[in-house]
């Protein structure tokens, strides 16, 4: 007799406080599904095991290095520990005949198929944190509605609305150099406005059925098909070809539709019948290891399916600390009410890019899924309770009626957050060339700071900060060198700086510099210049608090010890003598080009201050 079908009686006989114990560590409707399992049945879980790193501290081991530095050094850091953890359950469910047994490294767990019996056994084991069904969903229409004809115009008005056109003319920027994960349905490599954008591993000798760069992939020249775990990255439903196009496509058959028609596509394909969590988990691990700059996702797993939140967010975490910009669409739920569970897996993740949709004349799309969204019930994070919950989404991209690829050849129009999420990863691609040194979480700054505000003032839970602008993100990019880097508060996020208004000479007031995510109840000081262009800190075109020219203190809002804290100065009535202080000459002086920067006090902080980016703006007479 099987050891798996003893297990069961074995559970009975155990004390209450270790059935409970057991039973504690399966979650999601797991139970449930045991419950009505046959003994020799396979139930595809993913097991989660309990000596895993923190996030925190990748972030603190890669400290002061470059991007390639970090990467690699947090990627080996993983790979060590599991290789050091998994081994005694990996020769456990080998014994136990599990099948599709995947080893992780992105997050230390196990993803493998298994009988109840072994989900039982499993449970039990003390290096087992928990186990989690591996949830599968259709995915080739979750965030696409019905497609309808492309009109003609060119470029799109998608890209006309964000500006992307402008960058290309005026700043000689087209995403080249940028490499971009599509984790998607796949992509129809014959389409002309993709052929010649498509990533080719270096490391890998086409067709000779020999994994030559030695990274577990035979022949993974374009990428990789993890619905078949082989090399067959075409696209069957078109859902991943529209997306491309609108990431990359180069207009060689007509239209152009690519926001960053320079960048490069490394496909990640999942399945677009029924993809499990397991396969863009796979595809995000696959996007760190082979060098992608950002991976785009037009997918997402209601909450009502139960997906395992608390490892995405893991998973997504990590990837961002490896320097990967991590960008998912919201969802397609916005006509539902249904707060705080509107916004999709893993586009709920506080510190993933998440994408709303817009249409052409920046209006909501009723679609679009709305936040807040709270983890208060996801342990172990239990954070951002609700209300008011963390506001989702980031930005927003055109997605009511977008054109792009039409599979393998020409045009046709889809709608969804689908359709927005790659127009932000173009974006990303655009300052990415611009400045190369940029993570996760400096791509995403610059993206919310130079939104065109279309909610309520700031951030807000229908369009995120508001539309991208690529032009001015892009300018942003390149003129990053003029302020220091960004500092990430204790709660782990960057402060944002944007002004309200227009700087004017004659006026004494109606012109705000704004900060958010500060440390709250603390005191900022908003630190300001005219000078910039020679080489030393603020005097030489880094705004910075190391030797100020200018600074007002400002108290910020929000709750002692979180980073939710805001600080608002009115540059125009300090100008104008309405505030006291000491304001410089030249903020009445028109045409004069400020330089302004926030710094905060955050206590919890090892270095003890926070800096936001910084701003530039030029007083009208």
């Amino acid at each position: 007799m099987r050891i798996q079908s003893l297990l069961p009686v074995a559970l009975l006989l155990a004390s209450p406080a270790l059935a409970q114990e057991q039973n504690d560590k399966l979650r999601g409707d797991l139970s449930s599904l045991l419950a009505t399992s046959a003994a020799d049945d396979l139930v595809p879980v993913t097991i989660v095991l309990a000596g895993h790193v923190k996030t925190a501290d990748l972030h603190a081991m890669a400290a002061g290095m470059t991007k390639v530095e970090r990467r690699a050094t947090i990627v080996a850091h993983l790979e060590q520990v599991a290789a050091d953890t998994q081994g005694d359950l990996l020769e456990l469910l080998a014994a136990r005949g599990a099948q599709s047994i995947n080893s992780f490294w992105i997050h230390n767990m196990i993803g493998a198929e298994v009988t109840p019996a072994t989900v039982h056994e499993l449970a039990g084991r003390d290096d087992v944190l928990y186990v989690h069904r591996n949830v599968k969903l259709k995915i080739e229409d979750i965030l696409t509605l019905a497609p309808t004809p492309a009109p003609a115009g060119n470029p799109t008005c998608g890209l006309d609305l964000i500006r992307a056109p402008e960058v290309w003319a005026q700043r000689g920027i087209n995403g080249d150099g940028v490499l971009v994960a599509l984790i998607d349905s796949g992509l129809c490599t014959g389409h002309s406005d993709i052929q010649s954008r498509l990533w080719t591993n270096p490391g890998e000798i086409p067709g000779n059925g020999t994994d030559d760069d030695n990274n577990g992939y035979v022949d993974d020249v374009r990428g990789w098909g993890f619905d078949s775990n082989t090399n067959d990255i075409q696209d069957p439903f078109a859902h991943g070809s529209h997306v491309a196009g609108t990431v990359a496509g180069d207009g060689t058959n007509g239209t152009a539709s690519g926001v960053a028609p320079g960048a490069r596509i490394m496909v990640c394909k999942v399945s677009g019948s029924f993809a499990g969590e397991q396969e863009v988990w796979d595809s995000m691990q696959y996007a760190v290891a082979n060098g992608a700059d950002i991976s785009t996702a037009s997918l997402g797993w209601p909450h009502s399916v139960g997906p395992d939140r608390a490892t995405w967010r893991m998973v997504c975490e990590n990837s961002i600390a490896t320097g990967l910009v991590v960008i998912y669409a919201a969802g397609n739920e916005g006509g539902s009410v249904n707060d705080p569970d509107n916004v999709r897996t893993p586009g709920d993740v506080p510190d993933v890019l998440t994408v709303g949709a817009v249409d052409c004349g920046d209006n909501l799309a009723s679609f679009s899924s709305r936040g807040p969204v709270t983890w208060e019930n996801v342990a172990p994070y239990n954070d951002h309770p609700f209300p008011p919950g963390y506001k989702k989404p980031d930005v927003c991209a055109e997605g009511a009626n977008t054109t792009s690829h039409n599979l393998c050849s020409g045009y046709v129009n889809f709608a969804g957050t689908s359709m927005a999420t790659p127009h932000v990863a173009g974006a990303a691609a655009l300052i990415l060339q611009a400045d190369p040194t940029l993570d996760h979480f400096g791509v995403k700054a610059l993206l919310e700071a130079s939104c065109v505000d279309l909610g309520n003032n700031g951030k807000d839970n229908l369009f995120g900060w508001g539309r991208i602008d690529c032009l001015v993100a892009v300018d942003g990019a390149l003129s990053s060198g003029n302020f220091c880097t960004p500092k990430l508060t204790s709660c782990g996020t960057i402060p944002l700086i944007w002004t309200d208004g227009d700087a004017l000479a004659s006026a004494s007031s109606g012109f705000t510099v704004n900060a958010t995510n500060l440390p709250g109840s603390s005191l900022a000081l908003l630190v300001y210049t005219d000078q910039g262009g020679a080489n030393t800190p603020l005097l030489g075109g880094h705004l910075c608090v190391a030797s100020i020219l200018r600074g007002v203190p400002v108290g910020t809002t929000g709750t002692n010890g979180l980073c939710d804290g805001m600080a608002s100065f009115d540059m125009n009535a300090f100008g104008a003598g309405a505030l006291g202080g000491f304001p410089a000459g030249f903020l009445q002086a028109p045409g004069t080009t400020v330089n302004a920067q926030w710094w905060a006090r955050d206590p919890a902080n090892t270095y003890g201050a926070v800096l936001t980016g910084g701003a530039r703006y030029t007083i009208a007479p």
